[in-house]
């Protein structure tokens, strides 16, 4: 439990792009009255993200055998009490190393690695929901099936792929022969036709979920939703409830994906544990993480959140930029 008169600080690794997030978590330490700052971290000088932290600090890449040991030497020399990953290569490591973190007395808001090895493989992801009996569309693997026999169109994507990057429509076999050997570790999944949404699902450091909201795609750009909208679906809501609360050892803000069919049943096809792109969004509509992650870190607990937000809020984005002299002409 965060000591009422210590610093609060929070960490997040690969900042990116992830500008909104990373204002909301400042202005919410503003609004708390606490004294903490935001320090990201990225392999990139000209991540957006890196330019609106209050602290920043290029390091080396996921991959590096450094990668962990730097971050850990970081949360001690900055007092970081919450470290947060916002993109999926980061997932497994970190969650692997928790109590590294945890031994400078930082907490590292991540899942178990069980779920990690769960949602970072198509595969396991869909023999999960199986095994659960939650809906979700079929998956094939290129080897299991013939050409010939497939019922097009069907999704064809990187069995480890993540920001709807490598996802393409495949809709006859000349694309398939094509596509197979364009996409890295491509699988096949059935083509589904309805409406794409997203549920952000909070979770408390317990495992409990607390709180689950559903936002509906209208337009995606570059992977990442770029318009979207909160919608009022009993249906929608229950069912993710109830994977949220088939997902043993989650913790903080994830986000699980599914499809609303022409025929009304929800299929889920991926699990994200961590903050999603367009998270901001239900944070905008009222469902607030950002402070009800730090308060539950501090002990305090928010309560019954479960309906804490609006209906019916769209968020429209646009560009934006960030303007800087002086930095190094390449990387």
């Amino acid at each position: 439990m965060q000591k009422q008169d210590e610093a609060f600080n929070i960490l997040f690794t690969s900042v990116g792009r992830r500008v909104a997030l990373i204002r909301h978590f400042q202005n919410t330490l503003k609004e708390l009255g606490l004294n903490g700052k935001i320090v990201g971290v990225d392999v990139s000088h000209t991540a957006p993200a890196f330019h609106v932290v209050d602290k920043a600090y290029q390091i080396c890449r996921i991959d590096d055998q450094a990668y962990i040991p730097t971050l850990v030497e970081l949360c001690k020399k900055e007092r970081i009490t919450l470290l947060f990953p916002l993109i999926d290569t980061d997932l497994l490591i970190l969650s692997e190393s928790r109590q590294r973190f945890a031994a400078v007395g930082t907490t590292a808001v991540v899942s178990d690695p069980d779920i990690m090895q769960i949602a970072c493989n198509k595969y396991k992801t869909h023999n999960f929901f199986v095994a659960h009996d939650v809906d979700t569309p079929k998956v094939f693997t290129i080897e299991d099936i013939r050409p010939q026999e497939i019922t097009y169109p069907v999704f064809i994507k990187p069995q480890d792929g993540s920001a709807s990057i490598g996802i393409f429509k495949v809709n006859n076999q000349t694309e398939l022969l094509f596509f197979k050997d364009y996409v890295k570790k491509p699988i096949l999944q059935e083509f589904l036709q309805g409406r794409e949404i997203t549920l952000d699902i909070l979770f408390d450091f317990n495992g409990v979920v607390r709180c689950v909201v559903p936002r509906m795609r209208i337009e995606v750009r570059a992977g990442e939703v770029s318009k979207a909208v909160i919608i009022d679906n009993r249906h929608v809501m229950e069912e993710g409830w109830r994977v949220g609360s088939l997902l043993q050892g989650c913790r903080g803000c994830i986000n699980v994906q599914c499809f609303l069919t022409d025929d009304n049943k929800v299929k889920f096809i991926e699990i994200n544990p961590r903050f999603g792109g367009g998270v901001p969004l239900s944070i905008s509509a009222g469902a607030d993480f950002p402070k009800w992650i730090i308060e539950i870190a501090r002990g305090n607990d928010p309560g019954d959140i479960r309906d804490a937000f609006k209906k019916n809020m769209y968020m429209l984005r646009y560009d934006d930029a960030i303007f800087l002299d002086g930095l190094p002409s390449n990387e």
